[in-house]
C-alpha cells in the first residue's frame, strides 16, 4: 500500500510539471517558435525555447514577463495557466529588391543591434542591455577583389546594466561600452541559400520545412508571402548538445553553452534564392552554465552561475561600393558610426525600457 501511494505521488508530482509545461507557436500555421526569448518584470532572461517550442515552467514570481523572438510580435503576458502561447508574424514595410551594380560590386551593410545578457545564481542577477552600431562588407560577385575581413564589426557600443546583489538594486550607464560582448561570437551568414524545392512546388500561402541531426531538429526553414526564415540549432551535431568556446576560456568567460540557435530571415522573393542584400534582420539566442573567473566574480559566486544573451540585428542600409571605396571604407575603422534605430523595429518592452531611464537620468 506504502508503494502504491508513493507511486501515486510520483504520477501526481509529474503531471504538475507536465501541465505546467509551455509551447510557444506561431498564430498562423500553430508550428513550434524555437529561440523565443522571456524577460521577467526586471527584464532578466530567464528562458528561452527549444527547437520544438517548449519553455520550462515559470515562475509566478516572473510575471508579467515579455516574449521576444525576431520575426515576431513582441508578447505580454501579466499571468498565465495556458499550455500554448501564440505569436504573430511581423508585418514587415519591405523596399523594392535591389539590383546589384556591376561594378559596384561589394556590399556594405549597417546594422543597428540590441544585445541582452543575464548572469544569475539563485540569489542574485546581473542584466546588461547593450547598443551596437555595425557594419560589414561582402562581395557580390566572383571578380570582387575586396580583400578585408567579411565579419561583423562593431564601430559604436553603449551599455546599460542592472544589479541585484545582496538584495540591493542598481543601474549604471556605459557611454562607451567596453563590457565583452557575445556580439563577437556572432557569426552572420555570408553565403547564398537556396530553399528546398519543395517551397517551388507548395502552393500554400505558409511554407515549411525541417532537418534533423544528432542531437534533434537542426534546420527549420519557413516562408511565407513577405519573408523567408532559416532557424539553425548550433548544437544539434554537437556530441551532448554542448559546446565550450576556447576563446572564451582564455579571457576567464568559461561557458558551457546547452542552447544556441540563429535566425535569419530575408524579403522573399520568386526565385527562392536568398542572398545577403535580400536580409532584413537577424537574431542569435544562447543559454550557457558560466564557469569562468571572471563570470563568476560578477556574483562573487563560487559556484557555476546561468548565463543567458539574446542579441537582435537590424539592417540600417545596404550601400554599394567599388573595390576600392569599400577597401578605403574597410580601413577607416575608428571613424565610428552614429546611432541609427529603424523606425520599424519594435520598442524597448517596458522592463528593459526603464532600466534605460533609470540609467540614463542616475547622477
Amino acid at each position: 500500500m506504502k508503494r502504491f501511494v508513493l507511486f501515486f505521488l510520483g504520477l501526481l508530482i509529474f503531471s504538475n510539471i507536465i501541465s505546467a509545461q509551455i509551447k510557444v507557436i506561431d498564430a498562423t500555421d500553430n508550428s513550434p517558435i524555437p529561440a523565443a526569448s522571456i524577460l521577467d518584470a526586471s527584464g532578466n532572461l530567464i528562458g528561452i525555447t527549444l527547437i520544438n517550442g517548449d519553455l520550462p515552467n515559470i515562475p509566478k514570481s516572473a510575471y508579467p514577463i515579455t516574449v521576444r523572438c525576431i520575426g515576431y510580435e513582441e508578447l505580454s503576458i501579466e499571468t498565465s495557466t495556458a499550455k500554448t502561447w501564440e505569436m504573430t508574424p511581423t508585418s514587415y514595410e519591405l523596399d523594392e529588391i535591389v539590383v546589384i551594380p556591376i561594378k559596384r560590386n561589394v556590399l556594405k551593410q549597417s546594422f543597428y543591434i540590441r544585445e541582452y545578457f543575464s548572469i544569475h545564481n539563485d540569489k542574485d542577477t546581473v542584466t546588461f542591455f547593450i547598443e551596437h552600431m555595425a557594419e560589414r562588407f561582402i562581395p557580390t560577385t566572383k571578380d570582387a577583389k575586396f580583400g578585408g575581413n567579411t565579419s561583423l564589426r562593431t564601430l559604436n557600443s553603449r551599455c546599460y546594466s542592472l544589479f541585484n546583489i545582496g538584495g540591493v538594486d542598481s543601474v549604471a550607464f556605459d557611454a562607451q561600452s567596453k563590457f565583452p560582448s557575445m556580439l563577437s561570437l556572432c557569426e552572420l551568414n555570408d553565403t547564398q541559400i537556396d530553399a528546398p524545392e519543395s517551397f517551388k512546388s507548395d502552393t500554400c500561402a505558409n511554407k515549411l520545412y525541417q532537418e534533423s541531426d544528432k542531437s534533434g531538429m537542426s534546420l527549420i526553414l519557413k516562408q511565407n508571402a513577405q519573408t523567408f526564415t532559416s532557424v539553425e540549432d548550433e548544437l544539434a551535431g554537437k556530441k551532448n548538445h554542448s559546446s565550450s568556446p576556447w576563446a572564451l576560456k582564455l579571457i576567464g568567460m568559461t561557458l558551457d553553452i546547452n542552447k544556441n540557435f540563429s535566425i535569419h530571415t530575408y524579403q522573399a522573393n520568386d526565385s527562392y534564392i536568398y542572398q545577403p542584400k535580400d536580409l532584413i534582420e537577424a537574431s542569435f539566442v544562447m543559454e550557457a552554465d558560466g564557469k569562468g573567473k571572471h563570470i563568476r566574480k560578477i556574483l562573487k559566486s563560487e559556484n557555476p552561475i546561468i548565463v543567458r544573451s539574446m542579441i537582435e540585428i537590424y539592417l540600417v542600409d545596404n550601400t554599394f561600393l567599388s573595390n576600392d571605396e569599400a577597401k578605403q571604407e574597410y580601413k577607416d575603422k575608428d571613424r565610428g558610426l552614429d546611432f541609427t534605430i529603424p523606425s520599424t523595429i519594435p520598442p524597448l518592452n517596458d522592463a528593459t525600457q526603464n532600466m534605460v531611464t533609470r540609467a540614463k537620468n542616475k547622477k
